[in-house]
């Protein structure tokens, strides 16, 4: 970043605080002591421009599904040549004093590889390039997605995911790191990233568990937790399908996140959504994050639905023939206990704050100067 770029950032960082907060800006930054801070960036599908650099030999039995991934290429190609720097420069402004680390919600990478040397290589890039922009001296924190796992063989693809990523997170954080599930404390809070691909229910059960009794308890993981709008992938949540057939596995887990309070911090859907939820006694509030700058548009924060009532209604609308009494059943299962909804087709970086017992993340779409949005959380 150069000099013009962090000043113009910064500055209108500080008067947007003055401004909109009602202090003057030594009083706001005063105010931050004692509080910390998570820059986070969504859903990123870091490629290069040139396809064949990562995608060389790449294959797909079905040609559509092979046709389809080979546009992705593209469009990652083009939007890291362009709009994803100017991105990338807004969220390595967001970062201050008190932040802890930053956090990316998987999809680090597009994926599509045909061998595990060139999966390690295209994490390793990517890692190398979002931390050096970003904030070098801080740890780098990345959960898995499916795309991070994704390859012409996809148990090659993950366990080269595993190989590279165990020993990478565990010098970031300064932790013994195995696997892809883990746990990492920052002061009276609790972070629990889990892969949701091939969950496995007991290791993340046993972590949530070590997590009780934290001052907030954090799901970090790339999938949400609630199905959302989406009439191609609305089934694809945390331990949701198609056919809902870990329905018990679901509910007892949504159960165990409700009795921890939790707050799931995931992507996967290219939107920007928060959802509140109340039931099994407790409540989970979700926000999905979204990095993934396709186009113009969604460097302005514009809502497509909003208020519990309007939860999974843009799928009807889209294909009503999926307004079948299971899918309504399923929706409704978690409408009931909803208390705040908004979701928009808007991409850019995000900013976790967390003072006290107040939790909020603040948006900046596209490679916006000023605060886009403000969600409170808690």
């Amino acid at each position: 970043m150069d000099r013009r770029d962090f000043l113009k950032y910064s500055a209108a960082g500080i008067i947007g605080l003055s401004l909109i907060d009602g202090l003057h800006p030594r009083e706001a930054l005063a105010a931050k002591k004692g509080r910390y801070s998570v820059v986070i960036l969504g859903d990123t599908h870091y490629d290069a421009a040139d396809p064949e650099y990562y995608h060389a030999g790449y294959t797909d039995p079905n040609p559509k599904r092979e046709a389809l991934h080979r546009r992705e290429f593209v469009r990652n190609g083009q939007m890291w040549a362009g709009r994803s720097q100017g991105l990338v420069k807004r969220a390595a402004c967001l970062v201050d004093d008190d932040t802890k680390f930053v956090y990316q919600v998987g999809d680090l990478i597009q994926g599509d590889t045909a061998d595990a040397e060139t999966h390690k290589r295209f994490l390793n890039d990517a890692i190398n390039i979002f931390k050096n922009d970003l904030a070098p001296d801080l740890p780098f924190v990345t959960v898995a997605g499916n795309h991070d796992l994704r390859g012409n063989d996809d148990s090659v693809a993950r366990q080269a995911y595993i190989e590279y990523m165990a020993p990478r997170m565990s010098r970031e954080l300064g932790q013994d790191i195995t696997g892809p599930d883990f746990l990492y404390r920052c002061g009276p809070d609790a972070f629990v990233f889990i892969n949701f691909t091939k969950p496995d229910v007991e290791r993340i059960r046993g972590l949530l568990e070590q997590a009780r009794g934290s001052r907030h308890v954090f799901l970090m993981v790339h999938c949400p937790v609630f199905p959302y709008d989406n009439h191609k992938y609305f089934w694809w949540f945390l331990l949701g399908n198609r056919k809902d057939s870990h329905a018990k596995e679901r509910r007892e887990m949504r159960k165990l996140l409700a009795s921890l309070n939790a707050i799931v911090l995931c992507g996967h859907t290219h939107m920007t959504e928060l959802l509140d939820w109340q039931g099994d006694g407790g409540r989970i509030t979700q926000m999905t994050m979204s990095s993934v700058w396709r186009n113009d548009a969604q460097a302005t924060y514009k809502e497509l639905a909003n208020g519990a009532d309007e939860y999974m209604t843009l799928l009807y609308k889209d294909a009503p023939e999926l307004a079948t009494d299971a899918n309504k059943a399923l929706f409704d299962e978690y409408r009931a206990g909803i208390s705040r909804y908004s979701i928009a087709d808007a991409a850019g970086s995000y900013k976790l704050i967390v003072d006290g017992r107040h939790v909020w993340v603040d948006f900046y779409a596209g490679d916006s100067a000023r605060r886009s949005k403000r969600f409170k959380l808690r």
